[in-house]
């Protein structure tokens, strides 16, 4: 796809994290409970065979939370490209890594590599009450690692790190894994030469049937030229081993920062989106299509191939699979457009293979006005909706999908959003800084550009 130079400028701008000086926000306080104007009647979604389960909930007395002593200026900084997985039993959402840099005057800044473990309780969070708790010890400090939840514990794979603030960087291949029981985590021995290369904007489900990892594609290279790949590769925790899938039917292209997520209902894993070594220049490649990977007969599929009817193509969105009502809910991302950075929630019906967008998001409005010199009205934004962004994490605690931090237009964020079917968006923690100005000012007329 052939893009303007100022389309590409945004682009830039945007993966970078931002175009500006970053404005302010709100913290503390109660949570900002959206509501579900934006949503449309549940009757309305037209989602096909998918079942959509009761409020069963909303006419039973619900016990009151009480707070748990924890810190209430606790919170984790502003943070782009960690990983993270939701706990089950513990309830808890399980952050890690990342990186802290905030981009100024459209420069990339120093990198940070973060190596604090965060525990985030969403229930303590929708009560007004301190949700973080902060650990300290685990892998080295690393971003753009991936992550997934199996058999109790969480695992973290590569990344990439930087000693200095210029050069190529150390990609990582090493593994570990995060037990919640204790808070502890243990570097895992990949035994053998049969094995993975290092690598970074990758991801990892869990088999559960096979109760094994599975990762797809990324890239090899910490230097300016990616090396982008498509293998798919499995490993076992019991035995300590890594074997290479070797896949047949439709298999994606070359990708990473795409999204994957394991359907436990169909025993697939499924990928959506993501961007070649084209990311960054006129000829982009941000795909678009859904494919799923059998893992009965390990081919691969198209479930939906993109173009019409489908969220533009776009890299770093956070998907989840809700497995009750069977729908994949697919958040946020980076497009190869004007917008750039999004905030628009669709969701992708599995039995009828369409899309259906439930959040149309933040819309483009004005063109820069010079380099860096982006008005206040870029966009029209939409109200009750999280600020764009790309490089978040996403989890499914059973019930909605959570997302925390990522990249925007004005730095990064430190905010945390619940959204679910019936009720729409809430926002329980607030950005401390990041979001554009017209959506955190309390008079927007009073705003000088688009971040402050």
């Amino acid at each position: 796809m052939k893009r303007s130079a100022d389309l590409l400028m945004l682009a830039v701008v945007a993966a970078a994290g931002v175009a500006c000086t970053p404005g302010g926000g709100n913290s503390g306080g109660d949570p900002i409970v959206i509501g579900g104007g934006d949503m449309g009647p549940v009757d309305d979604m037209a989602l096909g065979d998918a079942e959509v389960l009761p409020d069963a909930e909303a006419d039973m007395a619900v016990e009151p939370v009480e707070c748990n002593g924890g810190d209430p200026d606790l919170q984790p900084p502003r943070l782009n490209e960690h990983v993270a997985a939701w706990d089950p039993a513990g309830q808890k959402m399980i952050v890690f890594g990342g990186n802290t840099a905030v981009p100024e005057n459209c420069g990339f800044p120093a990198y940070t590599f973060e190596t604090t473990t965060w525990l985030y309780d969403p229930a303590q969070a929708e009560a007004g009450c301190p949700p973080w708790t902060e650990l300290a010890g685990g892998p080295s400090g690393r971003t753009r690692a991936a992550s997934a939840w199996g058999g109790g514990y969480m695992w973290v794979y590569g990344g990439r790190w930087r000693a200095g603030t210029s050069g190529a960087y150390t990609v990582l291949g090493d593994m570990w894994r995060f037990d919640p029981s204790d808070n502890s985590w243990t570097e895992i021995e990949q035994p053998g030469p049969d094995r993975p290369s290092a690598r970074f904007n990758t991801t990892l489900v869990w088999d559960a049937v096979r109760q094994r990892l599975l990762m797809y594609g990324g890239n090899a290279n910490g230097g300016i030229d990616p090396i982008v790949l498509n293998d798919v590769w499995a490993f076992e925790p019991d035995v300590g081993k890594w074997t290479e899938l070797q896949t047949a039917g439709d298999a994606p292209s070359r990708r990473m920062w795409h999204a994957a997520i394991y359907d436990a209902n169909r025993d697939r894993m499924v990928i959506y989106g993501g961007g070649d070594e084209t990311a960054f220049f006129n000829n982009a490649q941000y795909f678009d299509e859904v494919r799923a990977l059998n893992l009965d007969d390990e081919t691969w599929t198209v479930l939906h191939p993109g173009g019409a009817g489908a969220p533009d193509g776009r890299f770093w969105a956070g998907m989840v699979h809700d497995e009750q009502r069977d729908l994949y809910i697919m958040f946020a991302g980076h497009d190869d457009e004007a917008l750039g950075n999004r905030n628009d929630l669709w969701i992708f019906d599995p039995n009828q293979n369409t899309w259906q967008v439930r959040t149309e998001g933040d819309r483009w409005n004005r063109p820069p006005n010079g380099f860096c010199d982006f008005p206040p009205d870029f966009t029209v934004a939409e109200p009750g909706t999280p600020e764009r962004r790309n490089a978040h994490t996403v989890v499914w605690d059973g019930t909605q999908l959570i997302t925390f931090g990522g990249k925007t237009d004005c730095g990064a964020v430190n905010d945390v959003w619940h959204w679910d079917l019936m009720d729409g968006w809430i926002n329980p923690v607030l950005a401390t800084e990041g979001e554009m100005c017209i959506r955190w000012r309390a008079n927007p007329d009073n705003c000088a550009n688009m971040c402050f």
